[in-house]
């Protein structure tokens, strides 16, 4: 064995004590986590025999914040942009996410993951603002959804 294998050697079996801990650290948090969904299932059937908590939706992890908006400020971005549309004013998603990354003085046809991510925030917030609160309204399907202010909301909001 040569000199340079013993420090790699000993650099590699410091990084699978490493690993074998996370995995460890990971199993109990899993454990833990297994036993406190047993207790939340135990208390909803005590308060509701009928109910099946298998049934019952899986919600994923939220999305990590982005560190390229505020909060409230992909909301903003759209309902500006609506409002601002030119012609008939329906807009799409793609169409926000470029002016706000070139607004931050970023290349969005260089950057496509980071588009693809801009464009998947404001289509969840446009999302939102119609099934939630009903401001906008959404025509087609797939690629080719487009977006516009409800008009109707707008006119009757009592501070304009």
């Amino acid at each position: 064995m040569r000199m340079g294998d013993t420090f790699l050697i000993n650099a590699l079996i410091r990084k699978r004590s490493e690993i074998h801990a996370a995995i460890t650290d990971l199993e109990r948090q899993a454990n833990q986590l297994c036993a406190d969904l047993a207790h939340v299932d135990a208390t909803l059937r005590m308060l509701d025999p009928e109910l099946e908590v298998e049934t019952l939706p899986v919600r994923g992890p939220r999305p990590k914040r982005s560190k390229y908006f505020a909060r409230g400020e992909i909301s903003r971005r759209c309902l500006e942009a609506l409002r601002e549309a030119p012609g008939d004013g329906w807009f799409s998603g793609d169409d926000i996410a470029v002016q706000a990354m070139r607004d931050k003085k970023l290349d969005p046809e260089r950057d496509r993951r980071l588009r693809t991510d801009f464009v998947r925030r404001i289509l969840q917030t446009l999302d939102s603002l119609e099934r939630r609160y009903g401001r906008v309204l959404k025509s087609g399907n797939g690629r080719g959804i487009k977006w516009k202010l409800n008009e109707t909301i707008w006119e009757n909001r009592p501070c304009g």
